[in-house]
């Protein structure tokens, strides 16, 4: 049976339902948050009436994207799953340089001791803290994904070492990998990289290539090494809106790749109808998937990007 790890215990990945991968639930602690208020998602009564509504909307799972020492709350994600009723799947792994201080230890621990501890996340449970020190209180809350950076200047230097680390860690575990580009820069060098370290295909997730829409030959070409194709800017209108977005996802199932197509919306605090937004975690749910519909998308299409994609990208 294909299982996925969520943060209240493995769950049949047939009863996964609609699944949105990259969502952002509850973040504290980080010192990100002080510069930076679209972070603030540290209102747990918040988050909670969030994803009841994305409950409401028929919405059953989800993936909140930040990984260990990034203001992420495993406790507050159990007691949000709990009460809400959705299922969520925690990361672990590092997320981009605006969520730590510059003289964070993830810029300078070995490498065999970043793997040991995403291991760890994985396979007994998820630590709290680490924002601002080793953390040191673990529990038995277990993450189900591997989150990873890549900026622009591609796989060099520290991100080569942080992106080694993390990737044996998945392909260790027989977990997935989400990986962060920078509208898909770097993405074919990355990829080559992480399944010559014995990650297949199949278990990458590439994030945010949908913010850039014009050119589709890189979306084509990170497409055909096998990976998912994790299109999670709806709601983010300063890329494009949903026609673009639309245009493009029929461009990529015309060419062969349905099968590997997952739409998310990487929400902020100020998208976030709970915390005064405009749009709400399920503005797929209630408005992108009508308009798919409308612009010829079948129930089965639909049903393959927002259910059984999902539970074969995600599920172990």
């Amino acid at each position: 049976m294909s299982v996925i790890e969520t943060v209240t215990g493995q769950s049949d990945v047939r009863d996964a339902g609609h699944c949105q991968p990259h969502e952002h639930v509850y973040i504290t602690q980080t010192p990100a948050l002080l510069t930076n208020p679209e972070l603030r998602l540290n209102n747990l009564a918040a988050s909670i009436s969030e994803l009841k509504l994305y409950k409401e909307a028929g919405g059953n799972t989800l993936v909140d994207a930040n990984p260990l020492a990034t203001g992420r709350d495993a406790l507050a994600l159990k007691t949000a799953s709990e009460v809400s009723g959705v299922q969520i799947i925690a990361c672990t792994g590092y997320h981009i340089p605006v969520f730590y201080t510059k003289d964070h230890w993830i810029w300078d621990t070995p490498e065999e001791k970043l793997e040991d501890i995403f291991v760890r996340e994985l396979t007994e449970g998820m630590f709290l803290g680490g924002c601002y020190g080793w953390p040191s209180y673990q529990t038995d809350i277990k993450a189900g994904l591997v989150k990873a950076m890549l900026t622009q200047e591609g796989v060099r230097g520290r991100t080569r070492v942080l992106l080694r680390a993390a990737g044996r860690a998945a392909a260790r575990t027989g977990t997935s990998l989400m990986l962060h580009t920078e509208y898909g820069k770097g993405a074919l060098e990355a990829i080559q990289y992480l399944t010559d370290l014995g990650l297949a295909p199949e278990r990458i997730l590439i994030c945010h290539a949908d913010r850039q829409v014009k050119d589709l030959d890189i979306h084509e070409k990170i497409a055909s090494t096998g990976v998912f194709m994790e299109y999670d800017t709806i709601t983010l209108f300063e890329f494009h809106d949903n026609e673009t977005e639309i245009r493009m996802l029929k461009h990529m199932v015309g060419r062969g790749f349905l099968d590997q197509i997952l739409i998310s919306t990487d929400p902020t605090a100020d998208r976030l109808k709970s915390y005064g937004g405009r749009y709400g975690m399920d503005y797929i749910l209630k408005t992108f998937i009508p308009r798919l519909k409308e612009c010829g998308f079948t129930e089965e299409e639909i049903r393959r990007i927002t259910r059984e994609n999902p539970g074969r990208a995600l599920g172990r």
